[in-house]
């Protein structure tokens, strides 16, 4: 039997502070088979479940996300625990800004939501009528009670237009940009963050440089307990690293992909990514955030 993992959007670094999302990443890896149910428009709003998302969207969009968090699934809650107070402001902005308003959202469920169970977690999708966003929430059970771990959330999925072909795998550790997030990642490892600044845009050095000194040292904790060692950096880029051009910006991304075999004889299955932002700075590519 396949389990999907619990499902959470994840912390990702587009440099440091970036907020998880789709496409950023999303941590599960769900078959179709192992959905236990499929609920669709009105009927998502009577399920307890669909009730759960509504209220965290009315908290996330009030600038709350600190309330859905502390009361979400213990992997949520010990993760938002971890997280600086710098990260923690900036993903409340964050998710107030692209959380939709109440009326949207019971609006959009009710007319084209799709909530998927699983059983032990669940996701919620909803289409936009002009296929050019999407709103999403997770879920997961615990204790008997469905949790928000993710969401709600609106996504644009409008297409972007790449301004130079990607670089995959092995290619990318001979690229710039490979040997640059490696040279980051080894000092980010030592914990010398003064040294790992000489590797991002001067852009990010003014603003890290302007953070209070308790702040700066929360998120350069954060950045060591997040970004991967060198070895095991370069490996991932090896094994499913992609960087994608646009203009003067790129995006490494890294994609992790693991199973376990539970007490029962099912599998869980989870994937998780991570992506570090890059620009162009004086004619170098460098860290952006």
């Amino acid at each position: 039997m396949f389990r999907p993992a619990p499902i959470a959007f994840r912390r990702t670094l587009h440099g440091l502070a970036a907020v998880a999302l789709l496409g950023a990443v999303v941590s599960f890896a769900a078959s179709p088979a192992a959905a236990q149910e499929v609920i669709e428009g009105k009927a998502i709003l009577a399920h307890p479940a669909g009730k759960a998302i509504v209220e965290a969207g009315k908290l996330v969009k009030a600038g709350k996300l600190a309330e859905v968090k502390k009361s979400s699934a213990k992997e949520v809650r010990d993760e938002w625990a971890a997280a600086s107070s710098a990260d923690q402001r900036d993903a409340t902005d964050e998710a107030a800004k692209t959380a939709p308003d109440a009326a949207t959202l019971l609006a959009e469920i009710a007319r084209a939501g799709v909530f998927t169970n699983y059983g032990d977690s669940g996701v919620l999708r909803v289409e936009a009528a002009d296929g050019n966003s999407m709103i999403m929430a997770f879920v997961s059970l615990e204790d008997g009670k469905w949790k928000v771990t993710a969401g709600p959330k609106s996504i644009d999925t409008t297409p972007v237009e790449e301004t130079a072909p990607p670089i995959e795998g092995a290619a990318i550790l001979a690229h710039e940009i490979g040997k640059v997030a490696l040279a980051y990642a080894k000092e980010v490892a030592a914990g010398k963050f003064e040294a790992a600044a000489a590797w991002m845009s001067g852009p990010a050095r003014a603003k890290r440089a302007a953070e209070p000194a308790e702040e700066r040292k929360e998120s350069d904790a954060y950045r060591k307990s997040t970004v991967p060692g060198p070895a095991a950096f370069a490996e991932q880029i090896r094994a499913g690293g992609r960087v994608s051009f646009i203009g003067e910006k790129a995006y490494l991304q890294t994609v992790v992909s693991e199973t376990t075999k539970n007490p029962d004889g099912s599998i869980t299955a989870s994937s998780s990514s991570m992506s570090l932002g890059f620009e162009l700075d004086n004619g170098k590519w460098r860290v952006a955030d």
